[in-house]
C-alpha cells in the first residue's frame, strides 16, 4: 500500500505550507463513537467539541458522559448546553451576527457573513479563538516562519482558494465582494465559471480517477478502506460507482425481556438538542417535554391512558415521559423524540439507544434499540366514605381516568377495601403539524383549499387559533 505521505494530495498540501509531507498525520478517519471508546482506555486525553451537543445526541449517552469524564473536555460554544456541564475549559463564542466569515450551504452556495452587532463582552469569533491556539502552539513551517501567516477571515479564504484550484470545489474566481453581489456564489467557480456551478455533472464526468478522489473508499460490507491498487481494479475513471449493497439485520431486535422496538426522530418545533430552540418560549410552549408515542392496540394490551407518565427501559437505562397514544406509529412499535436531554429531568431519549454504527458510515443505529413499557403507578385502598370521583380528585385525575386504569365498569358503586391503581398525567397534545405563528405566508398557497384544513381547536392554544384565523382574514383580502 502507497504510503500516504506520497499520495498527490498530500504533497500537495505539504508543498503549500512548506511542510514535510510525514508531518501531515492523516489516515482512517476516528468516528465519535471510537473516540468515546479512546476515551474510554485513555488513549484520547484531550476532547474539543465545537458547537455541537454530543450528550444528547450521542446514542447510549451516559456511556459518553462517563467516557468524556476521564478526558480533559473544551467546549467552544454561544450556550451552555448539557455537554458544558462536564467540561473543564468553556470557550465563549460569537454568533452569527456578530462575526465575519464565509458559510457553506447543503447546495454548495458560498454566502458571506458580515458583523451585524458586536458580540458580547469576552466573546470571540472561532476563528480567532483557533487563530490564537495556532500561535500559542507555535507551528512553523520548514523555514521557522509561522505556519499560520494570515490574521484575518479574508486572508483565511485567499489562502483557501489556494488549496482549492483544481479541485472539484475550486473556488479560485470568487471574491468577498462577488460573492456579496450575487448572493451567493456555488462551486466550483473559477476563471471560466466566476459565476459558479449551478449543477454538477452535467458533462457525465465525475471525479473517479485515482489521483482526483478524496479517498479510495470502503468495501461497502466490511467498512474495510480501499487500497489504490483495490480502487484502479474498479475501473471508475470518470464514471460513478454504484454499489450494491447486502442486507444486515439490526444489531438489536426485540426480545421477551424488551418486546417492543424503540425509535427515536425529530418534531417540527425543535433543531437537534433544542441549545436555541429551547430558548424560544414560543416553541417550547407547542412541545416542552419528552413523551412515548404508542400505538392504541398496544395502549390497550398495556392498559395505558393518554397522558399517563411511563417507564421506557432498554438494556441501557430508563426514562420517565408521559404517553401520546396515536394511530401514526406501527403496533410493537415506539417513538420518543430525542431533543430533550436536560440532565435534571429524566426524558433524554439517547438515555435508551443502541451504540452500535454502521460498518461504512459509521453512523450509529439510532432508530434500532429494543426497549419495555413499565407503568409508574401508585395505589391507594377505598376507604369508608369515599368516591371515586372523590378519590379521582384527589390525586388530579378524572373519575374516567381513574375508572379507566382501573377497568372499571359503571356504574361506580363504593368498594371499601379495594385497592386502586393511581397514574399520574400530563397533557402532552400538541397541535397539528401545520404553521402555528402569524401565517402571512398563506397567500403564496392561493392554490390551497382552506376547508381542507378545518381543525379542532378546543385543543390548539388561543394564541395560535387567533394566529390561524388572522391567516384566514388575509386570505380573503386577496383580489
Amino acid at each position: 500500500m502507497e504510503p500516504y505521505f506520497l499520495i498527490k494530495h498530500i504533497k500537495e498540501m505539504a508543498r503549500l505550507w512548506n511542510v514535510e509531507p510525514s508531518h501531515l498525520e492523516i489516515g482512517p478517519e476516528k468516528d465519535i463513537e471510537h473516540m468515546v471508546y479512546l476515551m474510554e482506555i485513555g488513549k484520547l486525553e484531550l476532547f474539543w467539541n465545537i458547537h455541537t451537543n454530543p450528550l444528547v445526541s450521542l446514542p447510549n449517552r451516559r456511556r459518553a458522559r462517563r467516557a468524556m469524564e476521564r478526558a480533559f473536555v473544551v467546549v467552544q460554544d454561544a450556550f451552555l448546553t448539557e455537554t458544558t456541564e462536564v467540561a473543564n475549559i468553556v470557550l465563549p463564542t460569537a454568533m452569527w451576527g456578530e462575526k465575519e466569515g464565509l458559510m457553506e450551504n447543503a447546495d454548495r452556495t458560498i454566502n458571506l457573513c458580515e458583523i451585524a452587532v458586536p458580540s458580547p463582552p469576552g466573546t470571540r469569533a472561532d476563528f480567532y479563538i483557533l487563530l490564537d491556539y495556532a500561535r500559542r502552539m507555535d507551528f512553523r513551517d520548514k523555514d521557522g516562519q509561522p505556519l499560520i501567516r494570515y490574521t484575518t477571515p479574508r486572508g483565511c479564504f485567499e489562502e483557501w482558494k489556494e488549496v482549492s484550484c483544481g479541485r472539484p470545489c475550486d473556488m479560485t474566481g470568487m471574491t468577498y465582494d462577488s460573492i456579496k453581489a450575487r448572493r451567493g456564489i456555488r462551486w466550483p467557480a473559477d476563471a471560466q465559471r466566476p459565476n459558479g456551478t449551478v449543477r454538477l455533472y452535467e458533462d457525465w464526468v465525475f471525479h473517479t480517477r485515482p489521483d482526483e478522489v478524496q479517498s479510495y473508499g470502503k468495501d461497502p460490507n466490511t467498512g474495510r478502506y480501499r487500497t489504490r491498487r483495490e480502487f484502479e481494479l474498479l475501473g471508475a475513471n470518470g464514471r460513478a460507482i454504484l454499489y450494491g449493497l447486502v442486507y444486515y439485520p439490526p444489531a438489536e431486535c426485540p426480545t421477551p425481556e424488551y418486546p417492543l422496538w424503540l425509535t427515536t426522530g425529530r418534531v417540527v418545533w425543535h433543531w437537534h438538542t433544542r441549545t436555541k430552540t429551547a430558548r424560544s418560549p414560543y416553541l417550547h410552549v407547542v412541545a416542552p417535554q419528552g413523551y412515548v408515542e404508542i400505538h392504541p392496540m398496544d395502549a390497550e394490551a398495556l392498559s395505558i391512558l393518554p397522558g399517563e407518565f411511563l417507564r421506557v427501559v432498554s438494556p441501557r437505562g430508563s426514562i420517565e415521559v408521559p404517553a401520546r397514544i396515536v394511530d401514526t406509529i406501527r403496533p410493537g412499535v415506539v417513538f420518543v423524540p430525542f431533543h430533550f436531554g436536560s440532565w435534571q429531568e429524566n426524558q433524554a431519549a439517547n438515555d435508551l439507544t443502541v451504540d452500535f454504527v454502521d460498518r461504512v458510515s459509521k453512523q450509529p443505529t439510532f432508530k434500532q434499540s429494543a426497549c419495555r413499557i413499565e407503568k409508574i403507578r401508585r395505589t391507594h385502598v377505598w376507604k369508608q366514605g369515599e368516591s371515586l370521583d372523590s378519590i379521582a380528585q384527589r390525586y388530579r385525575l378524572t373519575a374516567e381516568q381513574l375508572a379507566q386504569a382501573n377497568r372499571l365498569l359503571p356504574p361506580y358503586k363504593s368498594d371499601i377495601g379495594r385497592t386502586l391503581e393511581i397514574l399520574s398525567v400530563s397533557n402532552v397534545v400538541i397541535p397539528p403539524y401545520l404553521p402555528y405563528r402569524r401565517v402571512d405566508i398563506w397567500p403564496r398557497f392561493r392554490q390551497a383549499d382552506l376547508s381542507l384544513m378545518e381543525t379542532d381547536f378546543g385543543q390548539w392554544p388561543a394564541i395560535y387559533q387567533s394566529d390561524f384565523e388572522q391567516g384566514c382574514e388575509q386570505l380573503e383580502s386577496i383580489p
